[in-house]
């Protein structure tokens, strides 16, 4: 065989080897067109019939949601009531609920009693470690009668306990309003006056002189008391006060004896 013929006949074996390679990927390729188009089909038609399914749930669920609200009653809605303040639920009792406070806060009994602060001493301000200073504000507290704000002179009687000792703080009437023997009262009853109280000696029997007996402390006061609407003449009186120094050093009334 000459080599013409040999060159001639290797290049158609490469020219079928050739032709036979494009047509497997030929082949290939449009099966694998097919494939693809199939499989994405597929998917598809999946997410269709999810989102089928998801839909016609969905709407069941809604539905009975639907239901169930409609079934369920009515009830309206109700303010929340506010939660108290502690200044609410404070007790709002006065520190003397069953009687009257004088200014240094003592309860006088019975309520009725009432302070005068127009006519007597502020008890706060009376200097209760002075002996003396006690005397006199006990005299004219005691004394200060007002037909306006009193039913008998007991009323005045209470109001100076203040500066007596518990022992004859407890001795005094529950109802000073029945109190008898009111002659020197009654004069200031038509007018609705007031009587008021002048000092004129605080001693022993008389004198200048102190006595002290231990912790207690006597005294004689003289005073004399008048009448604002001049119903009734002056009054001079006289009363012996014994007093006891008490634990905290303040001097207080144990026991009063009038003349």
């Amino acid at each position: 065989m000459n080599p013409l013929t040999k060159i001639a006949r290797g290049e158609r074996v490469t020219i079928i080897a050739i032709a036979f390679i494009a047509a497997i990927a030929l082949v290939l390729a449009v099966g694998g067109f097919f494939m693809v188009r199939t499989f994405l089909t597929n998917m598809e038609s999946g997410t269709a019939a999810s989102k089928a399914s998801a839909d016609s749930h969905g709407g069941m669920s809604g539905e009975t949601s639907s239901g169930e609200a409609s079934q369920a009653p009515y009830t309206e809605s109700q303010p929340e009531a506010a939660a108290p303040t502690p200044e609410a639920t404070a007790s709002t009792m006065p520190p003397c609920e069953d009687g009257t406070s004088a200014p240094d806060g003592t309860c006088l009994h019975p309520a009725s009693v009432q302070w005068l602060d127009d006519l007597l001493p502020d008890p706060s301000a009376v200097n209760r470690k002075d002996p003396d200073a006690v005397c006199s504000a006990y005299v004219i507290t005691n004394q200060t009668w007002d037909a306006s704000r009193d039913v008998t002179n007991a009323f005045a009687s209470i109001r100076a306990s203040v500066y007596e000792t518990p022992d004859l703080q407890r001795m005094h009437t529950p109802t000073p309003e029945l109190e008898r023997g009111q002659g020197e009262f009654l004069p200031l009853v038509p007018n609705r006056s007031h009587t008021t109280v002048t000092i004129e000696s605080i001693g022993v029997e008389g004198r200048e002189s102190l006595k002290r007996e231990g912790d207690q402390w006597v005294r004689l006061v003289s005073f004399t008391r008048s009448y604002a609407d001049g119903s009734h003449e002056p009054v001079h009186e006289l009363v012996f006060l014994t007093l006891i120094q008490q634990e905290d050093g303040i001097w207080a009334v144990a026991n009063a004896d009038w003349h």
